[in-house]
């Protein structure tokens, strides 16, 4: 079994990632006090095999180790200890080859010595450990027992020094974990547990977790915690374990958001009449635009995940200039940023940009892209521009808007279109209420 994916995929903090091997209460004391070290002698050890990650380092104690005859994950005997310029060791293996180990006192990067007496695993303390962990019961949050201990294992993952582990073996699926007493902690708290949501008819138990397949691991797959819907217990499911409250509903609330028109605010010039606007349904694009008609502007605009698009035909008597300097775009949460439209380069977005002349009868098709939302992305390399909508689903954001600045003669006139942010569910029959 593979060093604990959980490790990994839950994020936990663990003691394990440190330059050298130690085992705690499984290693063996550094100590120049030759009385001290004798509790060692007729005691079995063995040193763990694992990859340091700067690569081959000669202080690198199994390295050493084995330039001084010995080999790694075989078991030995302790049958004397002396301290001189050295920590002297010397062992025996069950087919009778001798070793003798040679150990830096104070820790020092000595290359005739190892580093630290810590790097000898004590394999009888250990073993005696295991018959007292296994069949022990750990509980969930409430308490109530839900998993058993099969086995305890030293594992190991990349360059981190193999540490102990715990075997657990859930009641409910059967689902076998390898984790640290701390992970199996949060590891089974929600084991057995009912996950509910106040908009999602269905109900899930976690019943264990899924590792995925060392495959999967490199691709930056998840541990997943196992899922039955009781109304269902045939069909299992499945959500990540770092956040199962909300992951476990993550396709019944499955959906996108999409802006409505709600109104359009004229200028205030009363020269300008009230206009009149309508929904048009756009099938092949399964969007739906707006139309707006007043005696300046006739516009037809619809706003995306990260822009507005428009066609703006002159209606008036009279050239009319978008004035793109003025131009305001207000996030849901009242964020203010000024807009960037064709022609713009990203990195002159916050600079001076030229009004548009539209001559009478004419048209502009443009857009409009909140310049808050556009930054460079020095992973990537290029530039990206983030959505105007909530990252989470199903929220009920609020309003976007975006006012345009349509100047007539020497009159700026301020239009502002209000749209609503709205949540469309993939799965509404899923839902406790129709949405």
């Amino acid at each position: 079994m593979k060093k604990l994916i959980l490790f990994l995929s839950l994020a936990l903090v663990s003691s394990v990632a440190i330059a050298r091997a130690n085992y705690g209460k499984y290693s063996m004391q550094h100590s120049t006090s030759e009385d001290v070290l004798q509790k060692y002698i007729g005691q079995h050890v063995k040193m763990f095999s694992y990859s340091p990650g700067n690569g081959r380092d000669d202080s690198y104690d199994p390295y050493r180790f084995e330039d001084m005859g010995g080999k790694t994950d075989v078991i030995y005997t302790v049958e004397k200890i002396k301290v001189g310029k050295f920590i002297f060791i010397d062992l025996i293996s069950d087919s009778g080859k001798k070793v003798k180990v040679k150990v830096n006192l104070n820790h020092e990067r000595n290359y005739k010595g190892m580093e630290t007496c810590e790097s000898f695993f004590l394999v009888d303390k250990f073993e005696a450990d295991k018959k007292n962990y296994i069949g022990k019961v750990i509980n969930n949050a409430d308490g109530q027992p839900v998993a058993k201990v099969i086995d305890l294992k030293m594992l190991g993952y990349y360059d981190i020094p193999p540490t102990p582990h715990i075997v657990i073996k859930s009641d409910f699926d059967g689902s076998i974990i390898s984790c640290t007493e701390e992970e199996a902690k949060i590891a089974c708290s929600y084991y057995g547990k009912i996950l509910s949501h106040p908009k999602v008819k269905r109900q899930y138990k976690v019943l264990g977790i899924t590792y995925p397949t060392t495959e999967e691991m490199y691709m930056s797959k998840y541990a997943l915690y196992n899922l039955q819907n009781p109304e269902e217990p045939n069909k299992k499911h499945a959500c990540r374990v770092d956040n199962p409250e909300y992951d476990a509903f993550k396709d019944d609330l499955e959906g996108h958001y999409v802006s409505v028109l709600s109104k359009v605010e004229k200028p205030s010039n009363p020269a300008i009449r009230y206009g009149k606007t309508t929904t048009i349904e756009d099938k092949d694009k399964n969007i739906s635009k707006y139309s707006y008609i007043d005696n300046v502007i006739d516009i037809l605009i619809f706003g995306g995940s990260k822009q507005f698009n428009y066609i703006l035909r002159n209606v008036s008597n009279n050239s009319i200039k978008v004035i793109w300097n003025e131009a305001v775009f207000v996030d849901y949460d009242g964020t203010t940023s000024k807009i960037m439209h064709t022609g713009t380069k990203y990195s002159q977005r916050e600079g001076d940009q030229p009004a548009t002349t539209i001559i009478k009868g004419a048209k502009i098709e443009d857009l409009a892209v909140p310049n808050c939302n556009v930054r460079y992305s020095e992973a990537l390399n290029e530039w990206v521009t983030e959505s105007m909508y909530p990252s989470k689903p199903a929220l009920e954001p609020g309003q976007l808007r975006l006012m345009l600045p349509i100047q007539i003669k020497d009159v700026v006139n301020e239009y502002i279109f209000v749209f609503d942010v709205n949540y469309v569910y993939d799965h509404p029959e899923r839902l406790t209420l129709a949405e």
